[in-house]
């Protein structure tokens, strides 16, 4: 069935897709006047080497001028190619790798030789599956280019820290791989998660209309009212999501929430208002409903947003383990917290939520990486701690916070003394024995 899934799939979108290519092609082209298509040699399946291709996002002969790694600050990558990478894009050409069987749409991303040359033999079981386009490790490690910045030896921290845990997320995956699994990754590769809150949010948003309509009317919204409804959606949710969107409310995770945010979707919401009442006067009607609709809808619409908003919070709450709350004191400083949990979160947010705190939490570092890319309350879970050793970390913050739950006492100590030498002050939540260090 994967194999049978793979042949149609990759042979319709390579048809489907063949417009675009040939847009891609024309644009590489005129850009430099280089080859269009890069193919590197890369680890498939039983270790049987493979051209991997690809539109070609960097100069040409960029494999003769650095390693097979690319930062984000790479000079090797073209503007066009940054726009490519972006979008994923320049990955396109591999559906003629899965047409061929070299690849599947899902399984471990292949490696080139150099690395694989470095796996351990317990790590080296990963070569008896067929390599894909995506992976779950590919979509937690989509801002590698970032983790990389900044770090003095790119190629060992690559294989030191990045690596193993591709691994082991991959060897995870093997061992419960199914169609089912392979089209989740797939719909989560090609749909991040701003664009699922984006569609709640005009789910809510809409039905917030809707029921407008249903109070106004009495329940009676079939014939011209129904389609006056419809009529007016566009205009009335879209100035909503936008003013939404600029306020920030598709950043972060839905279910990390506190008044701030619930202010800024009141915000949001009325100043849509605002404009809603503007085209009403504008246009006589045409372009707005009636002003009591628009009432309605404005107090409907806080209500839906916030009760989406809380609710996911609360189911978060309840299936998360409660930790001790810490208090911050101290000077004014950046603070970067070790944990994306509960605790760590919730440090955060006494950050946030105190008006007269001197710190500020500039992001997350946790040692998971399904929480990597990932914004509670706005703050961005930058990748593993193991960052923090880059020089980029090093001059953005002045102290570390460990908020790691109390079983992972020993990972909190190796932390710190991982962190011992780095120009910042080492800090442990209260709910962690830190004999050594002050407490928050």
């Amino acid at each position: 069935m994967k194999r049978l899934f793979d042949v149609v799939v990759s042979a319709v979108g390579l048809l489907l897709l063949a417009p675009v290519g040939l847009l891609i092609a024309l644009a590489i082209k005129l850009a430099d006047g280089g080859p269009v298509l890069y193919g590197q040699i890369r680890v498939g399946q039983f270790g049987k080497p493979f051209r991997i291709w690809k539109f070609r996002s960097m100069v040409r002969d960029a494999d003769k001028l650095g390693l097979p790694l690319t930062p984000e600050a790479d000079g090797r990558i073209t503007p066009l190619g940054v726009f490519l990478r972006r979008f994923k894009l320049d990955e396109l050409p591999q559906l003629w790798n899965v047409l061929v069987g070299e690849m599947s749409f899902v399984g471990p991303r292949p490696e080139v030789p150099r690395y694989v040359e470095q796996y351990k033999h317990e790590q080296r079981d990963i070569l008896r599956y067929k390599p894909g386009i995506t992976d779950v490790a590919s979509m937690l490690f989509r801002n590698e280019q970032a983790l990389l910045e900044g770090s003095s030896n790119v190629e060992e921290f690559y294989l030191r820290y990045c690596l193993p845990k591709k691994i082991e997320l991959n060897r995870e995956y093997a061992g419960r791989a199914s169609v089912a699994q392979d089209l989740w990754i797939i719909l989560q590769t090609l749909c991040p998660y701003w664009l699922g809150v984006l569609a709640a949010y005009t789910g809510a948003l809409v039905f917030s209309l809707g029921a407008a309509y249903f109070l106004r009317f009495d329940f009676r919204v079939m014939g011209p009212v129904g389609r006056e409804f419809l009529g007016y959606v566009p205009w009335i949710v879209g100035s909503q999501l936008i003013l939404l969107v600029w306020r920030g409310q598709l950043r972060g995770l839905i279910s990390y929430v506190g008044p701030a945010e619930l202010n800024q979707t009141a915000l949001a919401l009325t100043l849509a208002l605002l404009f809603q009442l503007g085209l009403l006067w504008f246009s006589g009607g045409r372009l707005a409903p009636r002003l009591n609709i628009l009432l309605l809808d404005f107090m409907l619409s806080c209500a839906a947003l916030g009760g989406l908003r809380l609710g996911a919070r609360r189911l978060r709450e309840r299936f998360s383990e409660p930790s001790i709350a810490p208090q911050p004191q101290g000077r004014k400083r950046r603070i970067a917290i070790i944990g994306a949990g509960e605790l760590g979160t919730r440090v955060a947010r006494h950050f946030l939520a105190d008006e007269h705190s001197v710190g500020c939490v500039v992001g997350f570092f946790d040692d998971d990486p399904r929480a990597w890319n990932k914004s509670p309350y706005g703050i961005p879970v930058v990748g593993m701690p193991e960052c923090l050793l880059n020089k980029e970390w090093r001059s953005q913050i002045d102290e570390v916070i460990i908020a790691l739950p109390p079983e992972a006492a020993a990972r909190a100590r190796e932390l710190a003394v991982m962190l011992g030498e780095a120009p910042v002050k080492v800090s442990f939540t209260s709910a962690l024995p830190a004999p050594a260090t002050t407490e928050i």
